[in-house]
C-alpha cells in the first residue's frame, strides 16, 4: 500500500526558482496519523529510503501526480539523505503551476508543508501497535501541500546561491552541534 506522510515546514522564504528543505525529518514523531482503520504515530528511521532516493523520484503538488513541478531523472530534482533526514532541492520550471506555487508561497497560502509517497518494506511495532518506526521505504514521490502530518522540517524557496549558502550554513550547524555534544 502506498502511505504518504505530510511534513510542516516552519521557515518559509520566497526567493528564485528553487524550492528545497527536507521532505523527510528522522526519528521524529508524526502526529496521529489513521491507515486501514488503525490509528497510530510513526518515525522514520535514518536512512529508511536507501537507494530509492536514486530512483525515479517525482516532485507534486498535493500528490496529484498530473502537476508535476521536478523529477530526479530529469535532474530537476535532486535528493540526499542525511544524518537529518531526505533534503531536496528542485529547479521550478517558469510553466504555469510553477509560478502558481511560487506565488502561493510570497503569499502565504503554501506555507512550504511537504508530504512523501512510499511503500514500507520493513517496520517495527510498538507493543500496543499505536506506534510504528519505518526502517525500509521505497520513495515514490515528494510533494508540496497544505496540510502535514510531520511538523518538524523546514523549506524554502530561493536562488541556487542562496541554497548553497544555506546549506553550507545548516552543515556548519550540524557540525558544531555534535562536536559540542562529545
Amino acid at each position: 500500500m502506498l502511505s504518504r506522510r505530510n511534513l510542516e515546514l516552519s521557515e518559509q522564504r520566497v526567493e528564485g526558482a528553487t524550492l528545497a528543505g527536507y521532505a523527510a525529518v528522522y526519528n521524529e514523531q508524526s502526529r496521529e496519523l489513521v491507515e486501514g482503520g488503525r490509528a497510530f504515530t510513526e518515525r522514520i528511521a535514518p536512512g529508511a529510503f536507501g537507494d530509492s532516493v536514486r530512483g525515479d523520484v517525482k516532485l507534486y503538488y498535493n500528490h496529484d501526480s498530473s502537476q508535476p513541478l521536478a523529477r530526479t531523472t530529469s535532474g530537476t530534482l535532486k535528493l540526499k539523505s542525511d544524518r537529518a533526514g531526505l533534503a531536496f532541492e528542485a529547479d521550478l520550471a517558469d510553466t504555469q503551476l510553477g509560478r502558481d506555487v511560487r506565488e502561493l508561497l510570497k503569499r502565504g497560502d503554501l506555507s512550504g508543508e511537504m508530504s512523501f509517497g512510499f511503500y514500507v518494506d520493513e517496520d517495527s511495532w510498538n507493543r500496543t501497535r499505536t506506534e510504528r518506526l519505518v526502517k525500509r521505504a521505497r520513495l515514490v514521490e515528494i510533494s508540496i501541500v497544505q496540510d502535514a502530518a510531520y511538523p518538524q522540517t523546514s523549506s524554502s524557496l530561493r536562488s541556487v546561491r542562496a541554497a548553497a549558502i544555506e546549506a553550507a550554513r545548516a552543515r556548519l550547524d550540524l557540525f558544531n552541534a555534535r562536536t559540542r555534544n562529545v
